[in-house]
Parts: structure tokens; sequence; C-alpha cells
């Protein structure tokens, strides 16, 4: 209670009162209706998630829209690198908008395989993958590869993995929010390609993600913005994608 009431004090000397109840509004909306209000789509580069619900669009204090560049440093490494028979995997599931991608790639005879740490972001890919029509490609495991920082939810009981243990690709994908040194480091497997989100704001500078990766005798052909649709943001908080082959 005391730290809903120092936000709410917070918020009304930074952005004022109708702010304040704007933000009260959605806090009260979110807790009582969401829950039983049932689900609708809106388009992540191109595909079907479902992050809304009913009336959200018409709710002044939601924000959620089509987003046409989501994640569109991965997803261009993705559509670029990926062919049909490979096997990826993916650490840092988020909305599973890049594991719908890489199904979208791979086929029926290839695999992707995601590990996401926090079971609400679990649900969040499983929900998106089968709207899409990919549960039969994707494999969602609830796991923590490394150590587990920064993740959006609640661990509950998740699996440990080190990141020895991942299994063989063609394609690794790492979007972990910080944990992408460690697990590089870790690394036993080979894959032909990584694309790694970098993120400076959490310790894992584009710089030092480079130099492991060249290490590790991989050699960055593309290095973007993470995100066009929050280009400023990536920018400030140094949030790339690396794209990198395997020189061997």
């Amino acid at each position: 209670m005391r730290l809903l009431l120092r936000d709410a004090i917070d918020i009304l000397r930074s952005d004022g009162i109708k702010k304040l109840l704007l933000r009260s509004l959605n806090f009260v909306y979110r807790r009582t209706l969401v829950p039983f209000l049932p689900r609708r789509s809106v388009q992540y580069n191109g595909v079907d998630v479902p992050a809304v619900r009913l009336f959200d669009r018409t709710l002044p204090w939601r924000s959620w829209r089509d987003r046409p560049n989501y994640e569109s440093g991965l997803i261009s490494g993705i559509e670029g690198h990926t062919n049909s028979g490979d096997d990826v995997v993916i650490v840092g599931g988020g909305w599973g908008v890049t594991a719908v991608k890489a199904a979208e790639k791979v086929g029926s005879d290839g695999t992707v395989t995601v590990y996401e740490g926090s079971a609400k972001e679990v649900e969040r890919v499983r929900r998106t993958v089968s709207v899409n029509g990919y549960s039969k490609i994707v494999t969602v495991n609830h796991a923590i590869v490394g150590t587990a920082l920064n993740l959006r939810g609640d661990s509950k009981n998740a699996k440990i993995v080190d990141p020895s243990n991942l299994p063989q690709c063609d394609i690794l994908e790492l979007d972990c929010e910080g944990s992408e040194i460690e697990i590089l480091e870790g690394l036993t497997i080979h894959p032909d390609v990584i694309l790694v989100e970098t993120h400076g704001r959490y310790n894992a500078p584009t710089d030092e993600v480079v130099s492991i990766l060249s290490r590790k005798s991989y050699s960055v052909v593309r290095n973007v913005i993470a995100d066009e649709d929050l280009r400023e943001q990536c920018e400030s908080d140094d949030i790339r994608v690396l794209t990198a082959l395997n020189d061997d």
C-alpha cells in the first residue's frame, strides 16, 4: 500500500492530476475487468498477437496498437538467414513473434525451440504460436538459461538450463535482457548463425558482445537498431541486433 501511494505521489508531482487519474483508471481496469474480457489480436510485424482485450482500443489510457517494425532487427536476421528444415533455438520468447517468423521459414521439416523464464511470457508465446497455427513446429520451454536477469514476470517453477546444455541448432537467437554475455561465454554449440539483441542498459553493451562473438570465431555481418518502432529508446539504451556468422 505504501509503495502504491508513493508511486501516486511521484506521478502527481511529475505529470499532474490528469495523468494520475488515467493511470489510476488503468490500474483498476487491469485488476478488475481485464481477466474476464475476451482477447483481440494486433499485428506485430505481420504476426497476429493476442495482446489486446475487448475495449482496449477505445479507452484513452490503453495504448495498444499495430507495430509494423516490432523486433525489426531480429526478424530481418531470421528472414535473411533461416532456411527450410533448419533447427532454430530462441532464448527469450517475448510475445512469440520471432518464434512465429522462424516457424514460417523452417516449415514442417524444421523445428523452433523457445526458452523463456517468465511464466507470463511463456503463456504469451504459446498463445501467439497457437493463433498463427505453428504449435506443431514450435516447442516452448519454461526455463531460464543461465542466470535470471530482468525477467518480465515471475519465474515460478522455471527450470534452470546451463548455456552449455543448449541443443545443437542452425540458428541461435538471444533476446534475454542482459544474460546474453553469460550465455555466449558458456556456449558449447556452434550454430551457423547467431542473432543477438544487445542491452547496454543491462551491462551487455554492443562492443563487448561483438568482442565475445569474435573470440568464438564469429564475424558480425550486420549491426542494426533492434526495433525501428522504438529507435530513439534503442539508440539511447544501446539496444541493437547483431547478426554473426560462424567462421569455421
